[in-house]
């Protein structure tokens, strides 16, 4: 049976099951550590191809790639958010990223340029709700990449990126406290 991306990303060894039929019939939180097979995977109760693993987070092969290489570099705390993610935390995930992808430079893998992708919400295509970010190699015309129109890229007036740059710096200044923490 050939999967889909989504439901290539909810393998379980012991059942295939479709994500939205067990969202509807249990109603679960997508947010939910008990079924996240992130979790699951991290507390080796799925197979996995390690390529590192630390006492923060791991990187392994994804079942779904965009090109062979693809790689995700995962918490080992269920955090399933961007904003749920301490800045060190984050910090630590992203140097990972930058080795595990000048190690795919480095390899025998075909590679033109490297992607990295993280999608924080369902309208951002995030589909499993455990913070992850993708590392995946990118071959001349492999056909994967964002599709954009006429309403992307359009320069706005000044006024305008001023006004949103005030919002932004408004939320930051009066919501943001640092997770900085440890590790």
């Amino acid at each position: 049976m050939r999967l889909g991306a989504m439901q290539a990303l909810f393998f379980d060894p012991e059942q295939l099951y479709d994500v939205e039929v067990e969202n509807r019939t249990k109603s679960m939180a997508k947010e939910d550590q008990e079924h996240c097979i992130f979790c699951k995977i991290i507390a080796g109760k799925s197979p996995l191809s390690e390529v590192y693993s630390d006492e923060h987070c791991i990187g392994l092969m994804t079942i779904g790639p965009v090109n062979e290489g693809h790689v995700m570099v995962i918490p080992r705390e269920h955090l399933p958010y961007l904003k749920d993610v301490p800045e060190k935390l984050g910090a630590h995930m992203f140097t990972v990223a930058q080795k595990l992808a000048a190690a795919i430079r480095s390899s025998d893998i075909p590679c033109d340029g490297i992607n990295m992708f993280l999608a924080d919400g369902e309208v951002a295509h995030q589909e499993v709700f455990h913070f992850h970010l993708h590392v995946y190699p990118r071959l001349e015309g492999d056909g994967f990449g964002f599709k954009y129109d006429e309403r992307h890229f359009q320069e706005p007036p000044r006024s305008e990126l001023d006004r949103v740059a005030k919002l932004i710096r408004k939320s930051l200044d009066s919501n943001y406290t640092s997770s900085a923490g440890n590790l």
